[in-house]
């Protein structure tokens, strides 16, 4: 007996998933759910009941919430699973249960019959087992909770660590699957990330003319023709021999089909045989010259990753720095360097020479257990001939200012953000460390704009071994998540700020690595001299040896 069978039996009603939806899901306008009628669904469909773990990185309106909301109905109900369905809030888990769900159970007399009444609004019981809906905007909406699947919704929007704390709720079970998907918003982040991390499956589409092969959405705009002057249609065409493109004579091809064990599929609004080419192909024109409508059209219409200018290092900006690069990790420097150190359980280390008179190159990083980093730092200090650094105060100060105090001739300083520039001291007498305060938001836009300009005022090295490629990979994905969003003030004021609780470690290293250099450059370019510690009365860059 199969897995499935040994977890749920033989289904009572012995209807299949299509039968059940056509049957009791019934949709907004009333017709019943007919889950099968779009030809890239077929593979979809069949995969969510057979495969562990599964990721979707979507275009806006192409059903996936009403497919896990009715397929979370099927596994409760005949399967006697117990389900979870993450959204990213508290607010959006309760809207989804009152404007989703529960439409879903007035319309079907069967599903009201099987509801039994709970007062939780993310709790429901459909027969034995239990439907939840929660945020997951802390980790307290991934514990306790045991269940056979959990799905998350609006991935993009819902932090990874929490969401990696979420599977821990399926270990104990048999069935154990995870769902997710999503639009796509940053390149290398949230559900394009988990894609990217998948077999990466496309729709890719054969043309009935001349039999040439495409992916519709990697073509576009390329692809889309307008004959509406002409009394026709706006429609995909064949790049080769121009005519129409049938989207649903397709087939799913995954481009790293050796991952077997991670299933993702992206799908595009292109992908829909009733989909309005004519508003996507509007929306693209009027979009033009605005990088954000851009954006939004290519994350909607095709299910691609695009942030416009919420995403200063994006793929293409690393390329044009890796071009510029010409030299490779540094085991030591002659010249003068700076450090950054990104705190946490893990501690991220960004070593940085500088380059022109406001550029830096980095030449070194590490990533090492915080108990481990007081007894490497003076190693660093002399074989990178470190001149000032700089680590986070936060979350282990203790720690923080025991590294600062260790420096024997470099200049170290403990970090904090805040709105307004400052240099002070902290502690008494022996215990005195230098403290510098800077916007955080402020001191990011200058490290983004030193790699985004073109020549590059920012570089990274260039690999001598798979080690240290898998490092430099990594210092780049964490480079890509600097991520931009709209946030709420403190003044109620909506504004723009870099996004917090996401693994941009070795960005912040970078960061903090180029605050120090600018306590070593001839001349400093802001910030009064501390006026006690270390370097009272005068620059250290009048201390060090050029």
């Amino acid at each position: 007996m199969s897995i499935l069978g040994e977890l749920v039996g033989e289904s009572q009603k012995g209807l299949s998933f299509g039968e059940y939806c056509y049957k009791h899901i019934i949709l907004d306008d009333k017709t019943p759910y007919n889950v099968l009628n779009r030809a890239f669904m077929v593979d979809i469909v069949e995969d969510i009941f057979s495969h562990p773990h599964i990721t979707i990185s979507k275009g806006a309106q192409t059903g996936f919430s009403t497919l896990f909301l009715a397929h979370s109905f099927y596994l409760v109900d005949l399967w006697g699973a117990n389900v979870i369905y993450y959204l990213p809030t508290d607010k959006m888990a309760t809207r989804f249960g009152q404007t989703r769900f529960d439409p879903y159970v007035q319309r079907s007399k069967y599903l009201h019959s099987r509801l039994i009444g709970t007062d939780q609004a993310g709790l429901k019981q459909i027969g034995t087992h239990f439907f939840y809906m929660l945020g997951l905007v802390s980790k307290t909406g991934a514990i306790s909770i045991p269940a056979d699947e959990v799905l998350f919704d609006e991935v993009a929007l819902i932090n990874r660590e929490n969401m990696d704390l979420a599977q821990d709720r399926i270990l104990a079970s048999k069935l154990g699957w995870q769902k997710y998907f999503s639009a796509p918003i940053f390149e290398e982040d949230g559900i394009d990330e988990l894609y990217r991390e998948s077999d990466m499956r496309k729709w890719t589409v054969t043309c009935e003319g001349c039999g040439r092969e495409s992916i519709p959405e990697e073509e576009f705009p390329d692809n889309m023709r307008d004959e509406r002057k002409n009394g026709g249609q706006v429609y995909l065409a064949c790049l080769k021999c121009g005519k129409p493109l049938n989207a649903d004579n397709g087939r799913w091809e995954a481009e790293h089909p050796e991952r077997s064990n991670h299933r993702g599929y992206r799908v595009p609004q292109l992908a829909i045989r009733e989909a309005r080419l004519d508003l996507i192909w509007d929306r693209w024109l009027k979009a033009q010259g605005k990088p954000a409508k851009i954006a939004r059209v290519r994350r909607s219409a095709l299910g691609i990753a695009d942030s416009g200018n919420m995403q200063p290092i994006n793929s293409k900006v690393l390329e044009i720095v890796q071009a510029a690069g010409d030299y490779y990790f540094q085991e030591w420097s002659d010249e003068v360097t700076g450090i950054g150190i990104d705190m946490g359980d893990q501690a991220h280390i960004a070593v940085v020479a500088p380059m022109g008179d406001d550029g830096f190159r980095t030449i070194a990083a590490f990533h090492i257990d915080v108990e481990d980093l007081l007894g490497l730092i003076r190693f660093w200090e002399d074989v990178y001939n470190v001149g000032a650094l700089i680590i986070d105060a936060m979350p282990y100060k203790t720690e923080s200012k025991r590294v600062v105090r260790a420096l024997q001739k470099a200049t170290g300083f403990i970090q904090y953000f805040k709105s307004n520039y400052k240099e002070t001291t902290e502690g008494e007498d022996e215990r005195e460390v230098n403290v510098i305060q800077v916007d955080r938001d402020e001191s990011l836009d200058e490290t983004t704009s030193c790699f985004g300009t073109n020549p590059p005022q920012a570089l990274l090295f260039k690999p001598r071994d798979t080690k240290e490629e898998k490092a430099l990979e990594e210092i780049k994905r964490h480079l890509k998540k600097l991520v931009k969003e709209e946030i709420i003030g403190p003044d109620g004021q909506k504004r723009i700020s870099y996004k917090k609780n996401t693994e941009n470690h070795y960005g912040m290293a970078i960061n903090s690595a180029r605050l120090a250099l600018e306590f070593i450059r001839p001349k400093r370019r802001k910030g009064p001299a501390i006026t006690g510690g270390r370097v009272a009365g005068k620059s250290i860059a009048a201390e060090v040896n050029w």
